[in-house]
């Protein structure tokens, strides 16, 4: 998944560095019933896990086991498209740990062993959102993404690296001159792994979506996710990575999930996996009245007063159930309007709530100018949270 704070790019560099040894056979081989990539993982597992502070609440570590077992378990059963890695098939015990950190971030190691950051928990807004996630941790160790970068090193170096530096020897040219040929081609090389990793990171969000659809957790929360990372991005001073670019921008990797549940047919609901715009009912003072207010993702949008069809309380209980509906049914800024009668709001002809005389009264407005203010506050909170998803 897309780092967020510190980035755990020594464990893709070393984990790659030493599968790069595997791959060519230098590695000497381990025991027969131990496959050699998981023998990998766990050895780097054991030396990570010297320097990690580990979450033992039974609470996390439970949620965490819990909802990737389920998903590796596909992963183990279901092949799905591969398109970066090793076209190989591998069924593993997958190990899930929390690690006590604050960044929002999460890995993999070859051979199914998955961290993830308590900031990460703290982050995500449900389960589905997790399992987002730990799909896609677990898409890198299923399509060997880490054994492929190792491969490509070792292309690397036997193709570029040892060349220039023994065309470099050979010709007997000076210190400087082959300090300067070894940066660039350390150059060269972290651009071209990193745009590998761009391409699993891609191929993992792929993967874990076609996984995510065969559990009982939604696919949208991966987009939810991924547009919160892109938004939080957004605010913070942009940084031209170049070359040092590890994953592809969350705009893009969010943009490329929705052409795929467009493909798929999946139909995106944020509000069903993550809190968006969530109606929410608070106690209210007005002219000495004692009311409640509905408030849409922190946005005023009315109290109503105590009237013959019913008290406040029972008024925004019933305004909030009905706004809330509606939002799940996808409605947009142009969907809310007055009725003919100029009191009534409604979306899509359904209505949200009508401006009694009481309301009126209390209020020293007349109806029409209410319904007018109680549409705006639901555009405006519309618009805010379209603003966010435009990052």
């Amino acid at each position: 998944m897309k780092p967020f704070g510190r980035v755990y790019l020594f464990v893709v560099l070393v984990v790659s560095l030493a599968l790069s040894g595997l791959a060519a056979g230098v590695i000497a081989q381990p025991k027969p019933e131990e496959d050699p990539e998981v023998r990998m993982g766990r050895e780097a597992a054991q030396e990570i896990e010297r320097t990690l502070r580990l979450v033992t609440d039974p609470v996390l570590v439970e949620r965490v086991n819990r909802i990737g077992q389920e998903i590796a378990a596909v992963a183990n059963a279901s092949e799905v498209p591969i398109t970066w890695g090793i076209q190989k098939r591998s069924q593993f015990q997958y190990t899930f740990k929390v690690v006590d950190d604050k960044d929002v971030n999460a890995f993999s190691l070859p051979g199914g062993f998955i961290y993830v950051n308590k900031g990460l928990l703290d982050y995500v807004q449900s389960d589905h959102e997790l399992a987002a996630v730990l799909a896609h941790e677990i898409a890198h160790a299923a399509h060997h993404h880490l054994l492929r970068l190792g491969q490509e090193n070792e292309k690397i170096n036997r193709r570029v690296t040892l060349p220039a530096l023994l065309v470099m020897v050979l010709s007997g040219a000076p210190p400087r001159d082959l300090s300067n040929v070894m940066m660039g081609v350390q150059l060269y090389q972290i651009a071209k792994l990193n745009g590998f990793t761009q391409e699993a990171e891609m191929d993992a969000d792929h993967a874990a979506i076609l996984y995510l659809r065969q559990t009982r957790y939604n696919p949208v929360g991966m987009l939810t996710f991924m547009e919160r990372l892109a938004r939080d991005e957004a605010r913070r001073p942009e940084r031209q990575l170049g070359i040092f670019r590890t994953h592809p921008p969350s705009r893009e990797r969010a943009q490329a999930m929705i052409d795929l549940f467009r493909k798929l047919g999946i139909a995106v609901n944020r509000r069903a996996v993550a809190r968006i715009l969530p109606v929410e009912l608070r106690e209210k003072t007005v002219n000495q009245h004692n009311l409640t207010e509905i408030c849409l993702d922190s946005v005023p949008v009315f109290a109503p007063a105590d009237a013959s069809s019913g008290n406040s309380a029972q008024r925004a209980r019933q305004i909030g159930e009905r706004l809330d509906s509606l939002l799940n049914d996808g409605i947009q800024m142009y969907d809310i309007r007055l009725s003919s009668d100029k009191r009534t709001v409604v979306a899509r002809n359904n209505p949200i709530l009508t401006i009694e005389p009481e309301d009126a009264a209390l209020y020293g407005k007349s109806m029409q100018e209410l319904a007018e203010q109680v549409s705006n506050a639901i555009k405006r909170a519309l618009w805010n949270e379209l603003i966010q998803r435009a990052y």
